[in-house]
C-alpha cells in the first residue's frame, strides 16, 4: 500500500497550526477588562494612531450626540515600561487639554447655544477662555491639584485631577494610572460639568479584570 507522506505532512503542519491558532485565540481572551455603566452611556473600542505611545482599549462615552465625547473615559495600555508616574502623568497631561480647544470652537461656534440673547450677560466671560487656554499651554499642571494615591478592586493606582476654567462652563478631568501585575493602565475621565464628572469617576471606579 502506497502512503503519501507529502500529503500526511501537510494534514499535520495543519493540525499543528490549527492547534496553535485555537490556543493563542483563548489565551488572549483569558483576561479583559471591564467597566460598569448606566445606560446613559455606551462602550467602544478605543483605536488609537499607530505612533501613540499607549495602546486603546476602551471607550466608554455619553449618549449625549453634541457633548458625549466630552463626558467620557477612556482606557489605554502602555508600550512604555520604565514609568515614572509623576512624571509621565504631567507629560500626557500636555497631550490631553487638546479637548479644551476643541470646546471653546463648540462654545464660540454659529450653533452655540450662547449665541442666543438670553446669554449676553455671560458673553463677557468668553475672553477668560482664552486666557485659560494661554495659561493651560504653558503651566497646564496649574489647574491640577497634586498626585493622590488611590485604591480599586485590582489595587493601588495614582490620579491627577484637574479643573480648567472656561468663562462660566468648567472643564473637569482626571488621569489616572494602574500598574497591575506586569501591564499598566491609563485612563483618562473628562466631563463638562460635576454631576456627570462624578457618574464618570465611579464608573472608572468598577475597573476591574476579568
Amino acid at each position: 500500500m502506497f502512503i503519501n507522506l507529502s500529503k500526511i505532512n501537510k494534514l499535520y503542519t495543519i493540525v499543528f497550526l490549527f492547534f496553535i491558532f485555537n490556543y493563542s485565540y483563548a489565551h488572549s481572551n483569558d483576561i479583559y477588562e471591564k467597566f460598569i455603566y448606566s445606560p446613559d452611556f455606551v462602550e467602544n473600542t478605543l483605536v488609537t494612531n499607530y505612533n501613540e505611545s499607549v495602546t486603546g482599549i476602551i471607550e466608554i462615552i455619553s449618549t449625549n450626540k453634541i457633548f458625549g465625547k466630552y463626558n467620557s473615559l477612556k482606557l489605554y495600555k502602555i508600550l512604555q515600561k520604565d514609568i515614572m508616574t509623576s512624571e509621565w502623568l504631567e507629560s500626557r497631561l500636555e497631550h490631553e487639554i487638546k479637548n479644551i480647544g476643541y470646546i471653546e470652537r463648540i462654545l464660540r461656534g454659529p450653533d452655540s447655544p450662547l449665541k442666543d440673547s438670553v446669554f449676553d450677560y455671560a458673553k463677557s466671560s468668553l475672553p477668560l477662555i482664552d486666557e485659560t487656554i494661554k495659561k493651560a499651554s504653558f503651566e497646564p499642571m496649574w489647574f491640577c491639584e497634586h498626585l493622590k494615591k488611590s485604591y480599586n478592586k485590582e489595587g493601588e493606582y495614582f490620579q491627577l485631577y484637574c479643573i480648567f476654567p472656561l468663562g462660566m462652563f468648567k472643564y473637569y478631568l482626571a488621569l489616572r494610572l494602574q500598574k497591575i501585575g506586569d501591564m499598566h493602565y491609563y485612563t483618562v475621565i473628562n466631563s463638562l460639568n460635576n454631576i456627570r464628572f462624578r457618574n464618570i469617576l465611579d464608573i472608572a471606579d468598577s475597573f476591574e479584570i476579568q
